[in-house]
């Protein structure tokens, strides 16, 4: 199979695609948000990670005796 997940849109894309075609994008700029859009689909994944790094360094101070117990 190749890299396309539908043949139709969902509604709601539907109705993405209608909205930016309306703001004055071209078929080929839409086609390229959403392939950056499916690159990066889950922003609560940005945060997790970024909590977790912090999470880290909170272990690290701790280890270091930088926070009391």
């Amino acid at each position: 199979m190749t890299g396309s997940k539908a043949l139709t849109p969902r509604p709601e894309e539907q109705a993405e695609l209608l909205r930016l075609e309306q703001l004055g994008f071209t078929p080929e700029q839409i086609a390229r948000l959403r392939e950056l859009r499916d690159m990066y689909p889950y922003i609560e994944y940005m945060d997790s990670r970024k909590q977790w790094h912090r999470l880290r360094f909170v272990k690290w101070l701790y280890s270091r005796g930088a926070i009391p117990r």
